[in-house]
Formats: structure tokens, C-alpha cells, sequence
């Protein structure tokens, strides 16, 4: 698998911004230039784990969040623990569980805002 670095570094922006530090705060931080955050944030340069790490520690975020939709495991895993979860369902309960999935996923959509590091 390779890793967007475009995704990842518009992750890290996103998040930079809510928390209001600003490119050069953050260089200053992990000791690089503003430039260079501009390029990681863009996608066009690719970062060491050691300044991954650094990034993630400075914006006080886990690494997890930082790689976010990126981690194909956890995916997997997902597909796999909801495959088990309705494969012993009555229609009823399959009805009932979708019905209750989709206005989760709805009502997390719209108040995705609310959110701090949102996904």
C-alpha cells in the first residue's frame, strides 16, 4: 500500500488550522522551514517518519489520527466485524440496523462541525 501524502498532508493542515498554529509556528516546532510544512500540507514532498512523528506530537495528535482513512487494517476489520454482526440477523434486525446505521451516519455528517479533529 502506498500512502496518499496529498490526503495526509491536507490532514495535517486541517488540523494545524483548527488548532490556529500557523505554518511557521509549526516549522518552528519540528524544527524545519514554513516552506517545507507548505509542501508536506500540499502533498509534494515526502516526509521522514521522524518528522511524522515530530508533526504529530506538535499538533498533540496520535500519528493514527494524522494517517486517518489511510489505514486499510482497520477497514478490512470493520467489513469483516459488521459481515458477523448480520450474519445471524432476522430481516427484521437487518431492517432495523440499517435503518439506525444510515441516520447515525447522517446525523454525524451534519454535525461534523461540532467536532474538534474531525475525520
Amino acid at each position: 500500500m502506498q500512502l496518499n501524502y496529498y490526503v495526509l498532508g491536507q490532514r495535517i493542515q486541517k488540523i494545524r488550522k483548527n488548532k490556529r498554529i500557523s505554518q511557521a509556528v509549526l516549522s518552528t516546532m519540528i524544527d524545519k522551514s514554513a516552506g517545507y510544512i507548505s509542501y508536506l500540507e500540499c502533498g509534494t514532498k515526502v516526509m521522514s517518519l521522524e518528522t511524522f512523528v515530530g508533526i504529530a506530537n506538535a499538533l498533540e495528535v496520535s500519528t493514527d489520527t494524522l494517517l486517518n482513512r489511510q489505514l486499510t487494517g482497520a477497514t478490512e476489520m470493520s467489513n469483516a466485524e459488521a459481515q458477523k454482526t448480520f450474519a445471524n440477523c432476522t430481516p427484521y434486525e437487518t431492517y432495523v440496523l440499517l435503518d439506525v446505521l444510515k441516520t447515525t451516519k447522517n446525523a454525524l455528517r451534519s454535525h461534523h462541525h461540532l467536532l474538534k479533529d474531525e475525520w
